[in-house]
């Protein structure tokens, strides 16, 4: 976890390119990390199990075989969350699509309900055609998680306390049967990260920055910030901090008071070790030095790091709630890549189809197929990508969302539920 003590970023200006070189990326994301990270290694390995084991190179990356449960008594799944979590409520997975399968590769919510033997997931929400996600109307869809998913800012669906919200009335509550798995807070990271980039770059960004801040922090809280070099950090964490207390009061209010015995909350990992912001970090480095973009992506890590920290304050005592340490996992999965089965857990396994004003790479996961992979790289052999971590610049492969499913389930397995 990041030192408590804020990381100190100058605020003098400095033109308006180095918020615009990462600040378009970060508000490009809409999922958040995870995943994978900004390690790479030379051996080919073998894709993951969703209880975290290798399993052979040749073997496609499905869903593993139902297992006799080990949390008695639960029957339901029910999520909520963003795009890592999202089922398919646009009609796509934000992964690689399976050219062979329309229902696509499982996401780490799909495999972990394989691996307790719950019944399939799919999505309550769908796509109403103009940019709007409706109710589906089938009650057996108790997947609420949307991509694009936030805890502060969302509108309607795309708020994940509305999910958890939605999710209590649909399903007129919660009993010991249903397992309730909510995953959010890396799209609120990435809106405040290209929020406090405009902060600390130009007197116009700060002023921005401010009013970005003041919409969800008190300013009575904003005003007591100590002044100084890291006052716009530790305005930072604040936010970070109340996206926290957001969701653990929507988890406690619609889950827990509804009657939920058994809900798993998973953290945020380190987003700066997407491919994405890999990218836009190099770039400050070379436009603006590497102190200069080293404190960036340290106060990033340290919000982060204050979200995490909340939330084990809020949550981490209620005996009904398993904490899954998603940024521990990662950073282990990225430190040992090659143990882990990963191959590439540095670059976009997907083509990068275009750029971003500001020169950044981008991706379309709806035309990245797995055919389109296996043809795609000369002098490779099919199922190549099948040991990367990153489908494009923030979204797991089906390897990286096996990896999620295994940290989950060692975390449910760990509960100490009755």
């Amino acid at each position: 976890m990041p030192s408590s003590k804020p990381v100190p970023v100058s605020t003098r200006p400095r033109g308006f390119l180095l918020a615009g070189s990462l600040g378009a990326a970060l508000v490009a994301a809409c999922g958040g990390g995870g995943g994978g990270g900004s390690s790479q290694t030379d051996s080919a390995a073998a894709p993951i199990a969703a209880d975290g084991l290798p399993v052979a190179a040749a073997e496609p990356v499905t869903a593993p075989a139902p297992v006799r449960s080990a949390l008695a008594g639960v029957s339901r799944l029910v999520v909520a969350g963003d795009s890592l979590a999202d089922v398919g409520t646009f009609g796509f997975k934000f992964t690689v699509q399976d050219a062979a399968n329309a229902l696509g590769f499982p996401v780490f919510p799909e495999l972990v309900a394989a691996t307790w033997g719950l019944p399939a997931l799919c999505s309550h929400y769908r796509d109403d055609g103009s940019g709007g996600v409706v109710p589906r109307g089938d009650p057996s869809c108790t997947s609420f998680a949307v991509g694009g998913g936030r805890i502060l800012r969302g509108d309607g669906p795309r708020g994940i306390p509305a999910q958890l919200r939605d999710a209590a009335a649909a399903l007129a509550g919660f009993g010991a049967g249903d397992l309730v798995l909510v995953d959010g807070g890396g799209n609120d990271a990435s809106d405040l990260a290209a929020a406090y980039l405009a902060g600390v770059t130009s007197r116009t960004g700060l002023l921005a920055f401010l009013a970005f801040l003041a919409r969800e922090v008190k300013v009575g809280d904003l005003l007591d910030t100590a002044p100084g070099d890291d006052s716009l950090a530790r305005s930072a964490n604040l936010y970070m901090e109340k996206a926290a207390d957001e969701l653990a009061e929507a988890v406690a209010e619609h889950l827990l008071a509804r009657g939920a015995t058994r809900v798993a909350v998973l953290n945020v990992p380190d987003i700066t070790l997407t491919p994405r912001f890999s990218a836009a970090f190099d770039k400050l480095v070379q436009e603006h030095g590497a102190g200069e973009a080293e404190d960036i992506r340290g106060a990033v890590r340290q919000a982060v790091g204050a979200f995490n920290a909340r939330l084990r304050e809020r949550l981490g005592n209620d005996a009904r709630v398993a904490l899954v340490d998603l940024r521990a996992a990662v950073d282990e999965q990225i430190a040992r890549a090659g143990d882990h089965g990963l191959s590439d857990a540095l670059h976009a396994a997907c083509p990068v189809t275009g750029q971003s004003s500001s020169g950044l790479p981008q991706w379309s996961l709806q035309t990245c197929t797995s055919a389109l992979l296996d043809a795609g790289t000369p002098g490779t052999a099919p199922g190549w990508w099948t040991t990367w971590a990153f489908s494009d610049g923030f979204h797991p492969t089906p390897a990286g969302h096996r990896l999620l499913a295994g940290t989950v389930n060692a975390a449910l397995a760990a509960a100490n539920w009755p």
